[in-house]
């Protein structure tokens, strides 16, 4: 399930089980990861090849900066965390109302 409200994209993630996870990736774009519910462990590898290793247990939140390789793992059952970030347009700018490019989305 994903929400669009005005020019912000909301992104629910659920892991029901520690250990289970989302893999590794990248956005073109900031984005702020909230957690609620339980604890998560992020393993982050920046574009110079630093890699961070952190954990956050709810409520917490924290900056993804873009181009970061970034994975992010349970620690406990029933964890919940949500990505917000603003949409853009094709060419990178901040849009005020979803445009329908899923590319912003990724």
């Amino acid at each position: 399930m994903e929400w669009v409200s005005g020019n912000i994209f909301i992104r629910p993630n659920k892991l029901e089980k520690a250990g289970s996870g989302t893999p590794a990736h990248s956005h073109n774009f900031d984005h702020t990861t909230i957690v609620f519910k339980g604890s998560i462990h992020v393993h982050a590898t920046l574009p110079n090849g630093t890699v961070i290793e952190r954990d956050f247990v709810a409520p917490s939140h924290f900056l993804v900066r873009r181009d970061v390789l970034h994975a992010i793992f349970a620690l406990e059952d029933n964890t919940e965390y949500w990505c917000v970030y603003s949409h853009r347009s094709p060419q990178g700018d901040i849009v005020q109302e979803w445009n329908g490019w899923r590319e912003a989305t990724i």
